[in-house]
C-alpha cells in the first residue's frame, strides 16, 4: 500500500511538470468511409512523452489528472492544439474533416464546457460543426442531469456528439433515444 500511494505521489507530481512543460501530443486516428475509402474525420489520441517512462498512455495517468484537477488545463491544451492541426491540415488542401476528442465525465459535468469550446473555437478558427466529442456511457450515469444539460448545449452549438464504448456497460439502445 506504501509503494502504491508512493508511486501515485511521484505520478501526480511528474503530471504537474508535464502541464508546465507540455510534454504531451495527439496522436490521430483516422475514420475511413468503408464504402468508397475517404477518410471522414480523425480521432484525436492524447499521448504523455514522460521524459523517464517514454510515451503513456491516457490510461497510464488520466484517473490521476481528473482526481487533482489537472485534466482541465490538459484537456484545454488539446482543445488549441487539435483545431490549429485542423487548421493546417485545411490549409494544406485536405478540406475540413471532423476531429474527435475524448471527454472525462469530470468535463462532462463542468457548467462552463459549452463556453469554454465555443471560446477556444472562435479563438483557433475552427468551426464547431467539425468538433466532436466522445463520451463513454458510464460518463453519463456520474452526474446524468448535468451531463445531459451540457450535451444539449453543446448540440446547440452545432458541437457533434458520439457514445464511445457502447454497449460495455449497463446501457441499451432505449437508453440512446433520452440523449440528445
Amino acid at each position: 500500500m506504501r509503494a502504491e500511494t508512493a508511486r501515485r505521489l511521484l505520478l501526480e507530481s511528474d503530471l504537474r511538470l508535464a502541464v508546465e512543460a507540455q510534454q504531451f501530443e495527439v496522436h490521430y486516428q483516422p475514420q475511413f468511409d468503408v464504402r468508397n475509402g475517404t477518410i471522414l474525420g480523425v480521432e484525436a489520441l492524447l499521448r504523455w512523452n514522460h521524459p523517464g517512462q517514454g510515451q503513456l498512455s491516457p490510461t497510464q495517468f488520466i484517473t490521476v489528472a481528473e482526481e487533482t484537477g489537472l485534466i482541465m488545463p490538459i484537456w484545454e491544451w488539446v482543445l488549441v492544439s487539435v483545431p490549429i492541426q485542423h487548421n493546417r491540415w485545411r490549409e494544406m488542401g485536405l478540406g475540413s474533416i471532423r476531429i474527435a476528442v475524448n471527454l472525462s465525465a469530470v468535463q462532462l459535468v463542468d457548467p462552463m464546457l459549452p463556453e469554454r469550446l465555443q471560446d477556444i473555437a472562435r479563438i483557433v478558427g475552427v468551426r464547431p460543426e467539425y468538433i466532436e466529442l466522445e463520451v463513454t456511457e458510464s460518463m453519463l450515469m456520474v452526474d446524468y442531469e448535468a451531463a445531459v444539460h451540457n450535451l444539449n448545449r453543446l448540440r446547440a452549438l452545432g458541437i457533434k456528439i458520439a457514445i464511445d464504448d457502447f454497449g460495455t456497460g449497463y446501457s441499451s439502445l432505449a437508453y440512446l433515444t433520452t440523449l440528445p
